[in-house]
């Protein structure tokens, strides 16, 4: 029996490291880095959205109807229904101006970096 408070010890010292280990990567400051970005669609409109290159960039429609996501030159052009997500990712660094095809009044700017 008195080892038990010994071992239950030991357990949780295991998993606090265990845990630390697979914790995600930050910077002195403590902010944690994430891989990718998520641009939201909601009430029409685009979330700003800053991303790396190659770098998964999540679409969330959150409006009940169709969008597009489309760079004004051509470089990417994607459709989501209504309560819908997709990924998609850009390989080129720039400003993207970009719109929906199915309301032009809907207009936004991606960065990738």
């Amino acid at each position: 029996m008195a080892h038990r408070p010994l071992m239950s010890c030991a357990l949780a010292a295991m998993l606090c490291v265990g845990m630390t280990a697979c914790s995600s990567d930050s910077d002195e400051s403590g902010a944690t880095s994430v891989s990718g970005a998520t641009l939201t669609i909601s009430g029409r409109a685009f979330s700003a959205v800053t991303v790396q290159a190659k770098q998964p960039i999540t679409v969330v429609n959150e409006d009940g109807f169709s969008h597009t996501v489309t760079d004004r030159d051509g470089a990417f052009d994607v459709k989501l229904a209504g309560g819908n997500s997709l990924t998609f990712t850009i390989d080129e660094p720039g400003t993207y101006s970009i719109y929906c095809t199915i309301h032009p009044d809907m207009a936004g700017t991606l960065v990738v970096g």
